[in-house]
């Protein structure tokens, strides 16, 4: 055999291995709601709930019914599913920071799985911004807006000079005046583009929402040739607000009949100011108050349960192109939200809190039907707590690929073979710097940035309306979850002072400082320099009283 022959051969062989090699790779269909709390027929969070994709899919994989997020905001969550990587690691917090600034260079699943020989695509909004970067092919991203276009949604100077209880902005083209909720706005009371917290009917066909776009998308891509395996990421929008969908799922929910969630008129009594604060404050949404005095919550809860549906449609049609598809049997599917979202409960709209409204959502995991996975059993239910930093090692382990060493989360592989397998890890979930939740089987544990703590049985209290912190009876159980407080080496201090949060960096470089208001929990920007008095306040009432605490409560 000559030289050149052999060399052909060699070269044949080697593309056969490099082929099956691939062929044992399973594809990955990588699918995340935005702002979807546990509002799901399979989880029972509301029994309204019409989410019949979301439900087969479970039935086929395995759920996870104490599942929560790392971060309650998009930007946390989204920088620790992707990276592995919880916030003490990656430097994101909440939605005042972006993980291409804290972490320009860090490795995320989908560019550690292209090293690994996929290829990546996505579509719609999987990170909090910086998504295109991240795959080797992006299709639609997202628009919050649509059907409204970015010249609709700015306010007229003559509609804002017309005065009353809220600015009405009339848009011709589609024949509806803005807000639809009819309410005056908590945040960014003169702002000059229309309010997000908003829900109602806007009646234009599927395309011209782009939770739709991002879905064709996917099909398409599931109906190509593919000569690789291949990890295909979709980011559902909806049910993030503004809560508009096609008027046949808000058909769905007729106002005057939907059930509202339980809540406790004296609540957020038995919790520190700070928590209240947190609770209250108009941050990622508008305030209680406003919906109640002006007779939406009906009306926000129908709106809301219409976008979980459309949604839900969103990944049927998908689910239905991948069981069509050449790749039926060797695709992983994992579906995951981001954080939950709270219509009321405990006086809050929106998420970034530490209660479990805000931090359960929909996980689900479906091992490929050709991987013969032993132990795995379809339709599975897991009910010990884990989080959405576990997801990252288990992608790796199912698809028996390469895992990094940093990865903080644990793979849940152990669970899909056995549902009963004992776990160690409670779900830990940030808000913010200093402040941490921890959820295990029955408890949740809540340590603030200022020092004070809430306990909650959520065996016997569901809902979190009794705080059994201080009760001594608790203590041991306070003490075993108080271990799990991630000891966080950035900060030096937390101080609470007024209406102020200072962070202290352990490297002694200069004082973050939040407030007034919401923003001593949103965290969106240091306000050091316009407040040079209390900074100074600060500086030396830890000199003087030399703290070492790490959680400090001064007066003011």
């Amino acid at each position: 055999m000559s030289t050149l022959v052999k060399f052909f051969f060699s070269c044949c062989l080697l593309c056969v291995f490099a082929s099956l090699a691939s062929a044992d790779k399973p594809n990955i269909l990588y699918v995340t709601f935005d702002d979807m709390n546990d509002w799901v027929g399979c989880l029972d969070g509301h029994p309204q709930a019409q989410t019949p994709h979301i439900d087969r899919l479970a039935e086929r994989g395995v759920l996870f019914t104490n599942a929560h997020c790392v971060v309650p905001a998009c930007s946390g969550s989204r920088a620790a599913n992707w990276t592995g990587l919880n916030p003490v690691n990656n430097l994101v917090y909440g939605n005042g920071q972006k993980l291409e600034k804290t972490m320009p260079n860090a490795m995320v699943l989908s560019k550690d799985l292209e090293n690994q020989g996929y290829a990546t695509y996505g579509t719609g909004k999987l990170f909090h911004g910086g998504n295109e970067s991240r795959f080797q092919e992006y299709g639609p991203t997202y628009n919050k807006w649509w059907p409204i276009t970015d010249e609709e949604k700015v306010i007229p100077q003559s509609a804002i000079d017309a005065g009353g209880p809220y600015v009405k902005h009339y848009i011709p083209r589609l024949g509806i005046t803005m807000p639809l909720n009819q309410m005056p706005r908590d945040r960014n009371p003169g702002s000059t583009t229309i309010e997000s917290f908003d829900w109602g009917v806007i009646d234009r066909p599927d395309e011209e929402f782009t939770d739709t776009l991002c879905a064709n998308y996917v099909i398409e891509k599931l109906n190509q040739k593919h000569d690789q395996p291949f990890f295909l990421g979709l980011g559902i929008y909806r049910p993030h607000q503004p809560l508009w969908a096609p008027k046949r799922f808000h058909d769905l929910y007729p106002p005057e009949s939907v059930q509202l969630p339980a809540v406790y008129q004296d609540d957020l009594k038995d919790v520190s100011r700070i928590a209240q604060g947190i609770g209250r404050y108009a941050v990622t949404s508008g305030a209680h108050n406003t919906t109640v005095e002006w007779g939406q919550w009906r009306n926000a809860v129908s709106a809301y349960l219409a976008n979980v549906s459309f949604a839900d449609e969103q990944l049927g049609r998908v689910l239905d192109a991948l069981d069509a598809s050449p790749y039926a049997d060797n695709t992983m599917i994992v579906v995951w939200s981001d954080h939950g979202w709270q219509l009321g409960e405990k006086e809050h709209w929106g998420k970034f809190t530490a209660w479990e409204a805000s931090t359960r959502v929909p996980l689900i995991v479906v091992p490929p039907k050709n991987g013969k996975l032993r132990g795995f059993e379809p339709g599975s239910r897991v009910d010990q707590p884990v989080s959405l930093l576990d997801v990252y090692p288990t992608v790796m382990d199912l698809g028996d690929l390469e895992k990094r060493k940093d990865l903080d989360g644990h793979s849940l592989l152990p669970l899909i073979k056995n549902p009963q397998a004992k776990r160690k890890h409670p779900a830990v979930t940030a808000i913010g710097r200093g402040t941490w939740s921890i959820r295990d089987s029955k408890w949740r544990f809540i340590q603030y940035f200022d020092g004070s703590r809430e306990l909650y049985d959520l065996e016997n209290d569901p809902e979190e309306w009794k705080n059994l912190y201080g009760d001594k009876q608790y203590a041991k159980v306070v003490s075993k979850l108080a271990k799990h407080v991630p000891e966080d080496p950035n900060w030096k201090h937390f101080v609470y002072f007024g209406e102020f949060k200072a962070v202290i960096p352990a490297n002694d470089s200069a004082m973050l400082l939040y407030g007034p208001g919401s923003q001593i929990v949103y965290e969106s920007k240091s306000v050091a320099k316009d407040y040079p008095e209390v900074v100074k306040a600060i500086k030396t009432y830890l000199k003087d009283n030399r703290v070492t605490d790490k959680y400090v409560r001064m007066d003011g």
